[in-house]
């Protein structure tokens, strides 16, 4: 087996980066305040992205700086400010997609990796030479090409420099995220981090000379979506992956929570980690592939599908508004005798089976008291979003688990 592959994890925010780091990603990616493709991400100001660093690093984590937009030239004297900023704090690596920022970062901070971001749509060995001519370390693989192409790509540069996939997350509609859309639409530009995801939004059809009378294209029970994408989804296809040459998995996801971060990274990584152990055995283990796949469904997602890596993706306009098989319930602030003081997400119930979401997979716990933690009231139902409550756990949770149960309707 060639070299493990390691895992990177989005963060949008502290609470996602801790609960990455706490589900097993080898390094997460995250924003500054400024030069990032998620400017409505809680995103990280000098002294967050200290702490994240020291996190990081604590755990023998790296962390990788976006500095990804689509550059103008009031923006590179900036970029090179947080760059050195990032550089001198303990940043990994600088996440970049423009040509010019890429030269002009690794002339004036040539301490600092560089990574090149998805946005310059890498689709070829020379091209990645080109990147390695320039000080780069590795690419980030245009989500349009096939694994069969990834992994020619790979032997053909051999150790020259590294490549890097997307195997999980939501995928653009566009050619490597390259969208005027949003712009076009509503002066958010998504090339410059503030994308307004018009591409999700509901369409129909309408006939010039009939105006008002909207033809539905692609009709499901919820509406039309012309434009937007599947979700990719590779776990799968893991033992072929890890086998590629692709030096780092990448998920999607840093406007997503730390629930989705979570489940999704754990169940990767416990992935990862059999097959490492045993290839032919996780192989063979349905029941384990089964279960790490079944996590995935239990988190928000548009349909999945697997991208570009066996061809044409599955038709956009099925991809109609998010689906998920749970529903997160409470985050653990702290265990103490074997009672979980819980930040209430959605509504449970005395009686409740609930899962528990870890790092080491997850149990069934059954709800056997609600105690409001302000009051010390005994309740059967906790409603209130954010509210503190203490909930006998046992030994089956640890601050930063979860709890995740049915989807209730709230109406």
């Amino acid at each position: 087996m060639k070299t493990m592959p390691s895992l990177l994890a989005p963060a949008g925010g502290m609470r996602t980066l801790e609960t990455a780091l706490r589900f097993g990603a080898d390094a997460v990616y995250l924003g500054a305040t400024q030069y990032g493709l998620r400017a409505q991400a809680q995103n990280f100001d000098e002294a967050q992205l200290a702490r994240a660093v020291e996190l990081a690093h604590a755990q023998g984590a790296q962390v990788h700086l976006t500095l990804n937009i689509f550059a103008f030239d009031g923006d590179l004297p900036g970029m090179v400010r947080t760059a050195q900023m990032a550089q001198a704090l303990g940043v990994d690596t600088a996440i970049i997609s423009d040509l010019g920022a890429i030269a002009r970062i690794r002339r004036e901070v040539p301490q600092l990796a560089i990574h090149v971001s998805t946005q310059a749509s890498t689709t070829n060995s020379e091209s990645a030479r080109v990147y390695k001519a320039l000080g780069a370390s590795r690419v980030v693989l245009a989500r349009e090409m096939t694994l069969e192409q990834i992994e020619r790509m790979a032997r053909e540069l051999g150790d020259e420099i590294e490549l890097e996939s997307f195997i999980h997350g939501a995928a653009c509609m566009s050619y490597s995220g390259r969208c005027m859309l949003s712009s076009y639409l509503n002066g958010r530009s998504a090339n410059r981090g503030a994308c307004s995801q018009p591409c999700r939004w509901t369409y129909a059809l309408m006939e010039r000379t009939r105006p008002g009378e909207y033809m539905p294209i692609e009709e499901g029970e919820r509406g039309t979506a012309i434009l937007s994408a599947r979700d990719i989804c590779m776990m799968e296809h893991l033992p072929r992956l890890m086998e590629s040459g692709v030096r780092c998995f990448k998920v999607e996801g840093r406007m997503k929570n730390e629930l989705y971060i979570g489940t999704v990274i754990g169940s990767y990584r416990r992935a990862m980690d059999a097959y490492a152990r045993d290839p032919a055995g996780y192989q063979a283990d349905e029941a384990l592939r089964s279960s790490l796949r079944a996590e995935l469904d239990k988190v928000s997602h548009r349909a999945y599908d697997t991208g570009f890596y066996f061809g044409q993706p599955q038709v956009c306009g099925e991809a109609v508004g998010t689906e998920q098989a749970a529903e997160y319930m409470g985050w653990v602030q702290e265990v103490s005798g074997g009672v979980a003081l819980v930040e209430m997400k959605n509504r449970f119930f005395v009686g409740d089976a609930l899962e528990t979401v870890t790092p080491r997979g997850s149990k069934t716990l059954v709800v056997e008291d609600i105690v409001i933690d302000a009051t010390g009231e005994h309740v059967g139902v906790v409603n209130v979003p954010g509210q503190l409550v203490r909930v006998p756990c046992g030994t089956k949770l640890a601050k930063g688990d979860m709890l995740r149960g049915p989807v209730r309707n709230r109406k």
